[in-house]
């Protein structure tokens, strides 16, 4: 080989070389430019996602924001402010609030376009109250407030849970010696002076709240109880709620032994007892085992939280002397 061939061979090498060297230079600053621009891209795609979180937290917070002020209502009720739950007031169905919140009732508004009732504030308290624990006062400072709150119950279509009861004397669970009328609605002794039990209605009351007024015709005091039983009596020839008597809980006729008994036991005191033409009532809450009775409209004794009355009662009462009428006046269901 001679030196020309030799020479020319590494001249080219050299070029080669040259090139190379070049090529690797600018694949590096390619690569260094590729690298910086999904750095960029990089940051550019946190800043996005940044943003969106952001926004996707604030609309968060709005509808939490707008879903409070569509469940938190406020009402001027007589002048005074109260704030609840729309789901609170709208507890009932049927009720004239409920109607009111879901617009299906008109309503008026004061100047902030806060619903405005022209109520008792006082007593739309309780109202309220009653509606967060499903519970009815079990006590009122005077019988005019009781009186009171019960027509606000009427005028807003509210009411305690009840169930289906069909409030007659039952012809099947009684003494021999009481003869029934009026389509079951009047019950009268006609056999001689003694306990004679009978029971109303068809069922036992397993839930819910039922209210039966009787009228009474009592020829004299004696051994006369109106109350609940827990079971069906083995016999109907003795009196329940008093001495030695069927186990149950019933309001006493008599001043001798004011209260609800429950055999020998006064289990609540009565500051009233009934004779010949009063109207008594008996209210069973069979959910919270309360028992309350009340005498031509006033309330007199209450027996509250009976762990036996929640497993379910029957209503009942026992009359005495030949002659004596009771008479199912209303009940509510």
């Amino acid at each position: 080989m001679s030196l020309t061939t030799i020479m020319d061979q590494r001249l080219l090498l050299d070029k080669e070389r040259e090139e190379f060297a070049r090529y690797s230079v600018e694949a590096m600053r390619n690569l260094d430019m590729q690298r910086k621009q999904l750095q960029r891209d990089k940051e550019a795609f946190e800043e996005q996602k940044r943003r969106f979180e952001n926004r996707k937290a604030e609309h968060a917070k709005i509808s939490v924001i707008k879903k409070l002020d569509e469940e938190v209502v406020e009402l001027n009720v007589g002048g005074k402010l109260f704030t609840t739950l729309k789901t609170t007031l709208m507890k009932q169905e049927t009720s004239l609030l409920a109607q009111m919140i879901s617009g299906k009732k008109q309503v008026v508004r004061d100047k902030d376009g806060r619903i405005f009732l022209d109520r008792n504030p006082e007593m739309f308290s309780m109202i309220l109250e009653f509606l967060r624990t499903d519970s009815l006062p079990v006590a009122f400072i005077s019988p005019a407030e009781e009186k009171t709150f019960h027509s606000e119950l009427d005028f807003f279509s509210l009411g305690p849970s009840t169930v289906p009861f069909v409030a007659v004397w039952n012809p099947h669970l009684k003494s021999k010696g009481l003869e029934l009328r009026d389509d079951g609605k009047t019950v009268e002794v006609v056999g001689e002076d003694g306990d004679h039990t009978i029971i109303i209605g068809d069922r036992k009351i397993t839930s819910g709240v039922v209210s039966i007024t009787v009228q009474v015709v009592i020829p004299r005091p004696n051994r006369y109880s109106f109350g609940v039983l827990p079971d069906i009596p083995p016999h109907f020839n003795r009196g329940f709620g008093y001495k030695n008597g069927v186990l149950g809980w019933g309001l006493h006729d008599h001043t001798g032994s004011l209260g609800i008994f429950c055999q020998t036991q006064l289990v609540a005191p009565s500051t009233l007892g009934y004779s010949t033409g009063d109207l008594v009532t008996l209210t069973v809450d069979v959910d919270r085992g309360n028992l309350f009775f009340k005498v031509n409209g006033i309330r007199c004794a209450e027996l509250l939280n009976c762990e036996v009355i929640k497993l379910g009662v029957y209503i009942g009462a026992t009359l005495f002397n030949k002659g004596a009428v009771w008479k199912i006046v209303q009940s509510k269901i």
